[in-house]
């Protein structure tokens, strides 16, 4: 069907090029037109039923294109008690020349399997084959390593990018190192401060109960220029006298001595 329409194609380009005489281009506009007549003259319902008949399709019939790839198997073929996986034409065309009820079950199951372990058995050798190649080049190739020798200046650069690498890792080294001592330093501060504001807020109740238990001191009076009789500047001087208790009353010491 294809082989006329491509035939009816170019004879309708040709016509078209004859007609304009060579003073218009071909675009792409032009290919519809010409295609589309091109389908009208060819496809038509007596083509396309002899197209159908001719490929197995409308009625079915398979053996019309098998027939194409079957090949007889000669003497020469015959004689051999062995055929390869490649010739699975071959064991197909003994199959069918073997068995006369082709429409049967088991004979389309018999050859699908046959054609799949010829296939499978085509594959492996491939993979083999390749194998076995791939090892022959590997083997081929030469297996000593070799230095590669560098110039006087490329030495002296890549030593030169070697000792910059070492001192820029010796760098972040005692950076690292300083960072962690300063924060054990400051750790350790803090651990102090808070200590020592511990023991701070303990001492202030304390210390309130220490000034509570202790007696105010008497106002001492100035004396004047003029003089002051010393009686007056001892009685300033004297203690008060303790204000009575009772018998289960505790005694609070003060702290400290008044001074005389």
């Amino acid at each position: 069907m294809f082989k006329p329409l491509s035939n009816a194609y170019s004879t309708q380009l040709a016509g078209y090029l004859q007609d304009s005489q060579g003073l218009l281009n071909l675009t792409k506009g032009d290919f519809f037109p010409l295609f589309w007549r091109s389908w009208s003259s060819v496809f038509k319902p007596p083509l396309i039923k002899r197209s159908f008949e001719a490929t197995g399709i409308q009625p079915a019939n398979p053996d019309v294109v098998l027939k194409k790839f079957a090949k007889e198997a000669s003497d020469s073929d015959s004689s051999q008690s062995v055929l390869s996986g490649e010739d699975w034409l071959k064991l197909k065309s003994i199959v069918r020349r073997e068995v006369k009820d082709q429409s049967s079950k088991d004979v389309k199951k018999l050859q699908r399997s046959l054609h799949h372990i010829a296939a499978q058995n085509s594959i492996l050798h491939e993979e083999v084959r390749g194998l076995r190649q791939s090892l022959a080049i590997k083997e081929r190739r030469p297996k000593q390593s070799f230095t590669l020798q560098l110039d006087e200046d490329e030495a002296a650069c890549l030593c030169k990018l070697q000792l910059q690498k070492a001192k820029r890792v010796e760098q972040e080294r005692g950076w690292e190192e300083t960072r962690k001592r300063k924060a054990a330093e400051k750790a350790k501060r803090d651990y102090r401060r808070s200590l020592r504001d511990a023991a701070k807020a303990i001492q202030l109740p304390q210390s309130g109960k220490r000034k509570a238990s202790k007696p105010h001191k008497p106002a001492t009076k100035r004396q004047k220029r003029g003089g002051v009789a010393p009686a007056v500047v001892g009685a300033a001087r004297v203690a008060p006298a303790a204000p009575p208790r009772s018998r289960h009353e505790r005694v609070i010491t003060p702290s400290k001595k008044i001074s005389e």
